[in-house]
């Protein structure tokens, strides 16, 4: 593999959304082969005590690598965990003969520097169901199940898991503390910078809480105003494993990673619904109250959003 082919490859890669955006992840070539490396004192320590997220994280960079390397016309072959002995191994990318990438495979690639997290209000415009389709498909292979939540049961549901969830981190002085580490009132290389977080119009709210980046759990109220707002009811999409194990957390990873790059394609963004799935008590509650048949691995709002990425790398 050329050094020019390994460059662009990681440089995709590393464009990949990671937990607050802390990247957790370093990559080393070896002939044809790329390894995918943990860097664990990138790790949250509050809320990823079991590296789940620094998994999900590196999971996603892997399918940008996958893709990448693909786009560049080559066969892609990916082993997770390949080294039972090296935790922090966490795959090989062996890149191998020429092979032509389909055009989905192109389009998603070329999405990958447009990719971004749009934390701002969605139009109402419904996301295609052939987007649905080919994630279903996509996540299928990788053994990962999704979930669109359409039905408001469900929803409530969820607003009741995010809403009880985002309380409980709150009320650790330890989940503010680590929230201001990863935060950044300029854009930088990690971290998530404020200007990523914009306040919604007052005439419109969401159907479900979003994260509060204080890590206090203070959300403004809409002040007195002649109609009530427009509640927004985009679309919400769970990643779920049938085993809770980090072999499935990367493959989560890499589903959502092909998520954000689908959704990219047709011209929509994401935001993840974080507070469900940090701690294992919010995920046994968002199991629990959906009826779940398996682990919930990853939750987010998907839609039309209406504003533009402030770096190369927010989500």
């Amino acid at each position: 593999m050329a050094e020019t082919d390994f460059s662009v490859i990681v440089e995709c890669a590393t464009l990949a959304p990671s937990v607050h955006n802390t990247q957790p992840w370093s990559f080393e070539q070896i002939g044809d082969t790329i390894e995918v490396i943990a860097d664990r004192s990138r790790q949250l320590e509050f809320l990823d005590a079991t590296g789940r997220q620094l998994h999900l994280s590196c999971g996603a960079a892997i399918e940008f690598a996958y893709l990448a390397a693909r786009a560049t016309g080559r066969v892609c072959d990916v082993d997770l965990l390949p080294e039972p002995g090296r935790r922090d191994l966490l795959a090989r990318l062996r890149i191998g003969a020429a092979s032509p990438p389909t055009q989905l495979e192109t389009d998603l690639a070329d999405a990958i520097p447009r990719r971004y997290t749009d934390r701002g209000p969605y139009s109402d415009e419904p996301v295609p169901p052939q987007a649905l389709i080919d994630l279903q498909s996509r996540a299928a292979e990788l053994g990962v199940w999704v979930r669109v939540l359409d039905q408001r049961t469900e929803r409530t549901a969820v607003a009741t898991v995010l809403s009880e969830a985002e309380a409980a981190e709150a009320s650790d002085p330890r989940y503010a503390r680590e929230l201001e580490q990863w935060t950044s009132s300029e854009a930088g290389s990690s971290g998530v910078p404020l200007s990523a977080v914009p306040a919604w119009p007052a005439e419109r709210v969401s159907d479900v809480p979003l994260r509060d980046f204080t890590g206090h759990d203070v959300h403004p109220r809409p002040g007195p105003a002649p109609t009530p707002p427009a509640v927004e009811r985009d679309t919400l999409v769970l990643l779920g494993t049938a085993v809770d194990d980090p072999v499935s957390w990367l493959a989560a990873g890499r589903a959502l990673g092909y998520l954000l790059l689908r959704a990219t394609v047709d011209g929509m963004s994401a935001q993840p619904l974080g507070p469900a799935i940090d701690l294992p008590e919010a995920r046994a509650a968002l199991r629990r109250e959906l009826g779940l048949v398996g682990h919930a691995q990853f939750l987010l709002r998907v839609g039309f959003g209406t504003g533009e990425p402030r770096t190369r790398r927010i989500g």
